[in-house]
């Protein structure tokens, strides 16, 4: 008689799914390549930022026009200017994309992006997120605001690594993460662990 042998990874997934989910070794199996990689940069990591407006159950979006992830819905940021603090380069982007003044951000993530095929566009991005704004969202040269249901964000229209760690800041998790990227913006590794 024929005995079943799991492996002990998806043996925990069978039995635990909701807790398995939740646990950083998932998203630690293998991070070979990462590490790797991370020994070969002699440059700190550029540094940016992402912001999000939430209201009730919904959460605003912006289709970015032209330039690095065109095509792509996302939050409204973007690199720092030399010696600004990244709270102010916040506030700044959110302005100049979508027309609004912050009073408020909350930082809710710390994201560490690496591409094996472009190391200019490596960055660390900091996301904040909004419930009180001065002005309405409008469009601009570089982005079209929308609004979505928390339930239906378009995950497909968006980087990749977004399935990965938005979900879980919506439910109130402070978190910290690495993606690297492949060609194609094919996401080949990648760590997401709480703050």
């Amino acid at each position: 008689m024929m005995q079943a042998s799991f492996c002990p990874v998806f043996l925990g997934l069978l039995l635990e799914p909701q807790n398995f989910f939740k646990e950083k070794f998932w998203y630690n199996l293998s991070m070979k390549k990462l590490s790797k990689y991370k020994k070969t940069l002699k440059d700190p990591l550029r540094q940016a930022t992402l912001c999000f407006l939430l209201e009730k159950d919904k959460i605003l979006l912006a289709m970015k026009k032209k330039g690095f992830g065109q095509g792509r819905y996302n939050g409204v940021g973007g690199k720092l200017k030399t010696g600004e603090k990244v709270e102010v380069a916040a506030l700044r982007e959110a302005e100049e994309e979508i027309g609004i003044r912050p009073n408020k951000i909350n930082k809710v993530a710390t994201l560490n992006f690496y591409f094996l095929h472009n190391p200019d566009w490596n960055q660390q991005v900091h996301v904040f997120f909004t419930k009180d704004w001065h002005g309405e969202p409008q469009e601009s040269e570089e982005m079209t605001p929308e609004w979505f249901e928390m339930e239906k964000i378009p995950f497909e229209s968006m980087w990749p690594d977004d399935i990965h760690w938005l979900p879980r800041v919506l439910q109130n998790e402070i978190i910290e993460a690495e993606f690297l990227f492949g060609e194609n913006d094919q996401v080949l590794e990648f760590t997401v662990w709480k703050s």
